[in-house]
């Protein structure tokens, strides 16, 4: 598999494995999708996204308290 994010990366390459080709981490010598730089990535991505959700903050006073 091909990871976009990792297309730009001065470490990344691309290998063909049979029929496929796949993304590969030449620092840390594996394959990109089990490297810690794309867990990162997702990571950060994913609480991005939390944060900008428009839930408002959870507050447990609020709800066994609630404004009547």
């Amino acid at each position: 598999m091909l990871i976009i994010s990792c297309i730009q990366c001065k470490f990344h390459e691309i290998r063909q494995e049979g029929n496929e080709r796949m993304s590969r981490c030449i620092r840390e010598n594996c394959y990109s999708e089990f490297s810690k730089c794309i867990a990162t990535k997702a990571l950060n991505r994913f609480l991005e996204q939390e944060s900008s959700s428009s839930n408002p903050p959870f507050s447990a006073i609020e709800r066994f308290y609630s404004r009547e």
